[in-house]
């Protein structure tokens, strides 16, 4: 039996690239052409997709799933085949004890106060004068992402609501964990041989490449988290399941104001929460994280004979 030569994770890491920016063309590409077909809208229109027409926003949706679809879940794919006999990134034989669904969905309830303090923390985040130019094209990106949210999450019937659901909680789930936490963080885990670096350094990544900073510092944590769901767990469904969760959530709460009338900007719970409850909400958070380690380790020691690392 001839033995596979390891790859380097240096070099993974720039194939996974290559993938993610052809996935991302090609994807695009494909899905204007669809977008155009399905919604009628007209190929000199598409540079104002960004208008108040349901037939826009049906397109956006088209091209922001087919998009989605090219720049995360094709490439973590691609990449398990193109590595199988040399680094496995996306095992979905791994099986999961039931406690730690369950686990999950806890963790995501309980720990929601404990984010909102973050979003409220990283509001508060001023640059130094001489990064002024820096603070304000952060400020643009910022308003050009909000204005896009606004845009995906616009159509208030339950049609719409269902399909905002499919682009920005299912794909957006699936392909984000299959890319950072199956795909990047295993590479860089490799790469700097301490889980926990690559944890943090993917979900830095994870925070950043949504280019919303003034959401950075909760983005961080999440990316944390859904690390850490992973390399405890072992299963990429796990994550995809948190992901979705903290998506789902968001996306029905914003169908749930438009419907009112009201404006995202209401999505705020900061407000309403009392300040001993960020106190509450961070105990019982570290306790179900400390229980899904210890389900992790039982299972794991089960399965594979050893312990975390």
């Amino acid at each position: 039996m001839i033995e596979q030569r390891t790859f380097p994770p240096v070099k993974s890491l720039i194939l996974l690239l290559l993938l993610v920016f052809s996935g991302a063309i090609v994807m695009g590409a494909i899905s204007v052409f669809i977008g155009l077909l399905a919604t009628g809208v007209s190929m000199g229109s598409v540079e104002e997709t960004l208008s108040d027409s349901i037939s826009n926003i049906g397109f956006l949706k088209i091209v922001q799933a087919g998009s989605s679809i090219g720049m995360f879940v094709l490439p973590a794919l691609l990449m398990g085949v193109i590595e199988k006999h040399r680094h496995t990134y996306l095992d979905f034989r791994t099986g999961v004890n039931p406690s730690l669904w369950f686990l999950v969905v806890a963790i995501l309830f309980f720990s929601a106060p404990v984010f909102e303090q973050a979003i409220k923390l990283n509001e508060q985040m001023r640059l130094p004068e001489a990064l002024s130019g820096v603070e304000n094209w952060m400020k643009v990106k910022e308003a050009e992402q909000k204005r896009l949210t606004d845009l995906l999450l616009s159509d208030t019937t339950y049609t719409g609501l269902l399909t905002s659901l499919i682009v920005v909680a299912v794909i957006a789930a699936i392909g984000e964990e299959f890319l950072f936490r199956g795909c990047v963080q295993g590479i860089l885990t490799r790469w700097f041989k301490n889980p926990h670096t690559a944890i943090w350094l993917t979900a830095i990544i994870f925070s950043a490449i949504h280019l919303q900073f003034y959401g950075f510092l909760p983005r961080l944590l999440l990316g944390a988290l859904f690390g850490y769901l992973l390399f405890w767990g072992k299963s990429i469904w796990l994550p995809v399941l948190a992901h979705f969760i903290n998506n789902a959530t968001a996306t029905v709460y914003a169908f749930y104001l438009k419907r009112q009338g009201k404006s995202l900007d209401e999505l705020d719970f900061s407000q309403q929460i009392p300040d001993y409850l960020y106190f509450i909400s961070f105990v019982l958070t570290a306790v179900l994280l400390y229980q899904y380690y210890k389900t992790a380790i039982k299972q794991n020691t089960r399965s594979y004979g050893k312990t975390l690392d």
